[in-house]
């Protein structure tokens, strides 16, 4: 069954990139090395397989500077370096997993548009292809005088709101057996979580968004994300 590409995020390293509106790619092709010789039979020419390439990854979206994600990948252009990627399809439960080098990074302004960037990574060597999802949380919780979890927790709903917030900082717990858990804040790796124990405390502001992500990962499978934007509103 088709699946709408809304929360579907690439990874860079420890960081994810924020505020994309496209994620292209991967593009896999094979070479064939022509084998005709004078003993071929039928007229036809023969060939064998040669060497694969998984092409490139497009990414646009829109340019945020103090994204740890978008940052990653200018100093990864910027060194040459090859890092390790991942693309999380999460309404499937499916993942693509690379190395990488950032081969392009652009930003434009046009009038009466949001500033945007592009970035274009070049797979290295052969990418992994997930289809076994994780059996992801069976609850999670978050606890701050005045918040209240939106819609209520399903495991197969992945993004949630918990506003109404009216104390300096919230905690969250996550329940998810044989999974290691990890919380990012704004797309910045914060802590791993103990299942079915909560967080460390995590700070809000009035009036500003905090996105917090558990990934909920599984030895072998395709690690499941769930996202819950944290509102301060007094």
């Amino acid at each position: 069954m088709a699946k709408r590409a809304v929360g579907t995020k690439i990874q860079i390293g420890s960081n994810y990139v924020a505020e994309l509106t496209s994620i292209g790619g991967l593009e896999l092709s094979a070479d064939t090395i022509d084998v005709t010789s004078l003993d071929s039979n039928g007229g036809y020419r023969e060939f064998i397989g040669g060497f694969k390439d998984a092409g490139e990854v497009s990414l646009s979206g829109f340019f945020n500077p103090g994204d740890s994600g978008q940052s990653a990948l200018y100093t990864a252009f910027q060194n040459g370096t090859t890092d390790t990627y991942t693309i999380l399809f999460a309404s499937l439960g499916a993942s693509w997993s690379f190395n990488g080098v950032v081969t392009g990074f652009s930003t434009s302004a046009d009038l009466e548009e949001a500033v945007s960037f592009e970035a274009t990574i070049k797979v290295s060597g052969a990418p992994s292809l997930g289809l076994t999802p994780s059996g992801g949380l069976t609850a999670l919780s978050l606890v701050g005088a005045g918040g209240a979890l939106t819609p209520a927790f399903a495991n197969g709903n992945y993004s949630y709101t918990f506003s109404g917030v009216t104390a300096t900082s919230v905690t969250v717990t996550a329940t998810a057996a044989n999974h290691t858990l990890t919380l990012y804040i704004d797309g910045v790796l914060s802590q791993t979580l103990t299942s079915a124990a909560a967080s460390a405390a995590i700070p809000v502001t009035l009036n500003a968004g905090k996105k917090l992500t558990i990934l909920a990962t599984e030895s072998g499978k395709t690690t499941k994300v769930y996202e819950v934007v944290v509102v301060k509103t007094a």
